[in-house]
């Protein structure tokens, strides 16, 4: 190789990040660009979220979230 290393790059939507804040602890429905998933937002990060369903986590990018409601 050319000694450049591999970088990984992840863009990150600042109001996005700040309104799932807000919704921390409350059940939503999320829109992925497969399917809806539906559960507790129990965390967010700049590059994911955290959503329990029946007491079991999944991780969503935030790349992959179409769009986010409370229910």
């Amino acid at each position: 190789m050319n000694g450049q290393q591999p970088s990984f790059v992840s863009h990150y939507d600042p109001y996005v990040y700040q309104a799932l804040n807000t919704l921390v602890g409350k059940p939503i429905t999320v829109q992925t660009t497969k399917n809806p998933v539906q559960g507790m937002l129990s965390s967010v990060a700049p590059d994911h979220i955290v959503i329990e369903i029946n007491e079991v986590p999944f991780f969503i990018r935030t790349q992959e979230i179409v769009w986010i409601s409370p229910f």
